[in-house]
Order: C-alpha cells, then structure tokens, then sequence
C-alpha cells in the first residue's frame, strides 16, 4: 500500500522561502526533496542542467544525460553530461549512483518500464531516486503541450504565422530535427507522441520491485490551466504581451505552493532495496 501523501519534505518555511518571486516548477519540488548531500549523482533527462547547477556543490560526483543532444549545457563547471541513445543501456556500472533524479521525462520515453529499469540498476542499494511527472489532476486535460499532436497544423500557423517564430518552430519541430534528431519537439519518434498524465498507481505499474515507494505528494492545482492562459495571451496579442501578467504570476505563485490531489505535479521518492 502507498505511503500517504504529505508534505514533510516541503515545509512551510521552505515553501516561503524557496523563489518568493516566482511559482515554484519541477526542479524547486525537486531540489527540495533531494536534501542533504548527494554522493554521486545522476539527473537523467537533464536537459540543460537546470538541476544540476544547483544541487552540483552537494555532489562527489554528477552527471546528467538527455536524448536531446541540442539542450546539453555549454558551460558544465562541476558537472558532467552525455547524449544517450533512448533504447541503449545507460553507461555506467550497476549502483554507481548514490542519488538519482528524473524530472518530466517518464511522460515522454516509449518504455516507462525500462527506462524505471535502468534508473534502478544503476541506483546502489540503499540509494534514492526522485521523479516528477504531470500528475492526472481536475483540469490536467488542459495541457498546451497536446496542441501540436492534436491540430498539427494549427500550431505549425500560429508560429509561422501569428507569432512570426518561424526559426524557433522550424528548430523544434521541422524536419530537420525529425531526421536528424529523430524526435519532434521533445518526443523521440519511436513511439507514439503523447504529454502523457499519471496517478501514482499507474506509476507504481512500471515500477521494478528493486525499487521501494518512500513518500510522494501532488502540487499545483491549476497548473496547466494557467499554462494555457499565458499560451492564449500571448496569441489574442499576436505575440505583443510575451511575458505573463503579474496578477497571474500571482496566482501561479501562490497555487504551486499548495498540496492537493487536484493538482498537475506528482512528486515520488523511492528508495534501492
């Protein structure tokens, strides 16, 4: 049976103290969870090393890896990453990790069960492991990041056209990177393209039995729906209002530093048997 969800490792001086300027995201729930020091560290899906600047002075050791070779960090000052194939082994040894984190990226691999694999074999006993993912909360369907599967070219339209940010779609989306990259955004195309959202119990189904449930907790009611608020701003302006109106930055702020199973933000701590 799973650990209720609590907020024990998110406090309430944390949640006060943590970027009073800004909503809390994926990597403030993280950096949280993952207290004290770290050992060796391995952030997989670390895109351009966000998480590891910041938790890198309280590693021996830390790398990250994506499938996305163009998000790898330049500039990678007391860290270490590599591209990855997304159907090959990871490159290390069995339980060289002390510390594993993986933020948004079950939600975007073909196989949740092997890649939940591999996180654990390089895991050592004893070690833990941090996911985030999109949570299936009350208003998760309203999710921006579906529009380009479902009206592909609609959105090819409004970039191209109604935004004018046509270097930027061609970047992402063209088919350059689907030859190249063979992904289509941050989706590899060996799947079938989908932001996926999960319950923890659907989690726990691709979870090897190496790997225990320590706690979890869900955030952010709204999240998405507020996501889709700024998306739609931005495009009634045809691009003039680019940034996020304060007082919706005000909502944002103070929903993602509520805990409610409405929310869009599964956090989980596992633990290496």
């Amino acid at each position: 049976m799973a650990p209720a969800p609590h907020w024990n490792p998110l406090p309430a001086d944390v949640r006060r103290g943590m970027h009073p300027e800004r909503p809390l995201g994926w990597h403030d729930y993280a950096d949280a969870w993952l207290d004290g020091p770290l050992g060796r560290f391995l952030d997989y899906g670390c895109g351009p090393g966000i998480l590891l600047r910041r938790v890198a002075p309280r590693c021996d050791e830390a790398w990250g890896v994506d499938v996305d070779h163009d998000t790898l960090p330049v500039s990678t000052e007391g860290f270490r990453v590599q591209a990855i194939a997304p159907d090959a082994p990871l490159p290390f040894e069995d339980g060289h990790f002390d510390t594993v984190s993986s933020l948004e990226v079950l939600e975007h691999v073909a196989d949740e069960g092997r890649m939940l694999g591999e996180l654990a074999r390089v895991l050592r006993p004893g070690g833990r492991l941090v996911l985030t993912t999109p949570h299936k909360g009350l208003l998760t369907w309203l999710d921006p990041a579906n529009f380009k599967f479902v009206l592909p070219r609609a959105h090819r339209l409004i970039h191209t056209g109604v935004l004018g940010d046509r270097a930027y779609y061609d970047g992402r989306f063209g088919d350059a990177r689907r030859s190249e990259r063979k992904m289509l955004g941050d989706f590899t195309l060996d799947q079938d393209p989908w932001h996926r959202h999960y319950r923890l119990a659907e989690v726990l189904r691709f979870v090897p039995p190496s790997l225990e449930l320590v706690d979890w907790a869900v955030y952010y009611p709204g999240m998405r729906a507020s996501w889709v608020a700024s998306v739609g701003l931005r495009v009634l302006s045809r691009g003039r209002i680019g940034a996020t109106p304060r007082w919706l930055e005000r909502i944002k702020h103070d929903l993602s530093r509520r805990e409610t199973m409405l929310g869009d933000q599964l956090v989980m701590r596992f633990r290496r048997r």
